[in-house]
């Protein structure tokens, strides 16, 4: 009875102005990782100190502090985790062994490295992407670190972990984002994850009808608006990419250049609140 009642005040899932839950990408992440515990629970096969980069499920706001606890550490490597942000689709990415200096040569990723002494079982970290592009970290005992990257805060971010070194196996705790009265949050009870992913999912699929029927040209079809083959902006790479509008018209590169510029599709012109890779 009282780890029901507990579980009960912990749970936002119904709340108003609730975070989505988060959780760990289920697919991409490095060929020594396995999920856990519904995907918030992630552990690197302790037979290399590499190999162990993952992603947030879905992606991350400005501001919005993701929270991880150590559980498990090996004595036998140097260096500990590495926690960092990206702009690129995490579909998109070709996993390297290491987050830095592999991925973070590019302007499109950035991570900082968590100090060894820090990263013990049981510590709790949180980092998140600053208003003005700084990547902060903060552990449990109050101390911060503060680096500045080239992301741009306009573009849609991932969070990136990278399971690394001594550091074997982290869980996620959820996140949380302060705004200008109250502090938002995602829900950490694993039993309401698929409820939450059900609630969104019934949410844009509503969305999307309202959206046909105040204009059917917006919305893609077999007949009125086809799926483009080609990139309309560079004409040259697959079109890969489907706009919140429906149209799938445009390469990742390109999509990311259109979302800074312009911020609508560039067939209908409608708001490009959203972009993802075509399924």
């Amino acid at each position: 009875m009282t780890e029901k009642k507990k579980e009960k005040v912990k749970c936002v899932c119904h709340a108003h102005g609730s975070l989505r839950a988060i959780c760990f990408h289920s697919e991409v992440k490095g060929p020594l990782i396995t999920l856990s515990d519904g995907g918030h629970r992630v552990t690197r096969d302790g037979s290399s100190f590499c190999h162990g980069v993952t992603f947030s499920g879905r992606q991350v706001k400005i501001q919005e502090k993701v929270r991880l606890r150590v559980e498990h550490c090996v004595r036998r490597w140097h260096g500990a985790l590495r926690v960092g942000f990206t702009h690129v689709l995490p579909h998109q990415t070709t996993l390297p062994s290491l987050a830095i200096p592999d991925l973070t040569h590019s302007p499109l990723f950035a991570a900082v490295v968590v100090p060894e002494g820090i990263c013990r079982p049981g510590s709790e970290i949180q980092f998140w992407l600053k208003k003005n592009g700084c990547l902060r970290i903060r552990t449990s005992d109050g101390r911060t670190h503060t680096e500045q990257t080239s992301l741009n805060t306009n573009w849609p971010v991932w969070a990136m972990v990278d399971v690394y070194g001594q550091t074997t196996s982290v869980m996620m705790l959820g996140s949380k984002k302060r705004c200008c009265i109250f502090t938002r949050r995602s829900c950490p009870a694993l039993t309401h994850i698929q409820h939450t992913e059900d609630k969104e999912m019934k949410r844009k699929k509503e969305q999307m009808s309202t959206l046909e029927q105040r204009n059917p040209y917006l919305v893609n079809t077999d007949h009125e608006t086809p799926d483009c083959e080609e990139c309309v902006v560079c004409y040259s790479d697959v079109a890969n990419i489907r706009l919140s509008c429906g149209h799938k018209c445009v390469c990742t590169p390109c999509s990311m250049r259109v979302y800074m510029t312009f911020g609508t599709c560039p067939l209908c012109r409608c708001p490009m609140r959203s972009f993802k890779p075509y399924e």
